[in-house]
């Protein structure tokens, strides 16, 4: 508990020293968050427990806070339990107005590296995977060539879900079923193959450059309309951090949030009332990035700890 609480003074000191605005958003919403491999838990009243702040830090934005905020806070995921996962966890997430996708990149790198040196004094560490160097510049791998270098699987040949489905069965991802869309093809190649590929880099590195169709709330590369403006930060075997040039148009992000409650209905999850007021302050956002990190992994990375659990009080 005291490399914890070390930990969390140098996350907010990290942020406070570089001249962001630290806020506190609702912990229980109204409309949660639609992403279909997520299940928000909803309460007994009327409401929803975060799965992150997002929506309502944007709405701060949209509102003239900032430049740059910062939050810490509880956020709550049903269905999720494992050596990585607790349905209770810590997040900080933090957003830069008028700031390329990139620099958000660059400040989770900063971030791991203030941490580790908070801790333990340096900066390459001891991983479940052998020595880690978290020491900056992080390399960053585009999607697309991470899958062909880890997985032997070529993104742009595999545009309709057959093909995509015989491609990972014949590189011996056995977990593929008949019936598993697009998205869940890709999620476990990713899973099965490209991260264990990046935990044997031996370094922190960013998965830039998702497929379009993984945008969720990120906008399109104005220079490949194919690939998003999304990023996930690995170190170690773990996701530590997932980012985004954000998404400002509401029109395109009301047409991807009711595609995404066509996805979670037919994947037996219960489509999710829209936030229209999260939609209606969207107009309004100036351009910006940002990123969630799951603070309780940073803190197994940088300890070394086996699961979760043991980064945890209770």
């Amino acid at each position: 508990m005291q490399l914890r609480s070390k930990a969390l003074t140098a996350v907010r000191q990290f942020f406070l020293r570089r001249g962001f605005i630290e806020v506190e958003t609702p912990a229980v919403v109204a409309q949660p968050a639609h992403e279909p491999f997520l299940d928000p838990r909803q309460l007994l009243g009327p409401g929803w427990l975060i799965t992150s702040p997002e929506y309502h830090m944007k709405r701060l934005l949209a509102a003239g806070v900032g430049p740059c905020i910062f939050q810490i806070c509880r956020c709550f995921r049903d269905a999720e339990r494992g050596p990585q996962h607790r349905p209770e966890f810590t997040m900080v997430e933090w957003y830069r107005a008028h700031a390329p996708y990139d620099r958000i990149a660059t400040d989770v790198e900063r971030l791991v590296a203030h941490t580790a040196r908070a801790l333990l004094g340096e900066t390459h560490i001891d991983g479940r995977h052998g020595r880690i160097d978290l020491q900056q510049p992080w390399p960053r791998v585009t999607v697309a060539e991470a899958f062909r270098v880890f997985a032997n699987i070529d993104l742009g040949a595999a545009s309709d879900v057959e093909t995509f489905r015989r491609q990972a069965l014949a590189v011996g991802c056995t977990s593929i079923d008949d019936g598993d869309d697009w998205d869940s093809t890709f999620h476990k190649l990713l899973v099965e193959r490209v991260e264990p590929g990046l935990a044997s880099m031996g370094r922190g590195v960013h998965l830039r450059q998702y497929p379009a169709a993984l945008a969720a709330l990120a906008r399109l590369s104005p220079q490949d309309a194919t690939v998003a403006e999304r990023f996930e930060s690995y170190a170690g075997g773990l996701e530590l951090a997932n980012g985004f040039g954000e998404l400002t148009d509401a029109r395109i992000q009301r047409r991807r949030f009711c595609d995404e409650r066509r996805i979670r209905q037919r994947r037996g999850r219960p489509a999710l009332p829209l936030d229209e007021a999260f939609l209606r302050d969207l107009e309004e956002m100036a351009p910006a990035s940002g990123v969630a990190l799951g603070l309780d992994r940073l803190i197994m990375l940088v300890t070394s700890a086996e699961q979760i659990d043991d980064v945890v009080a209770f």
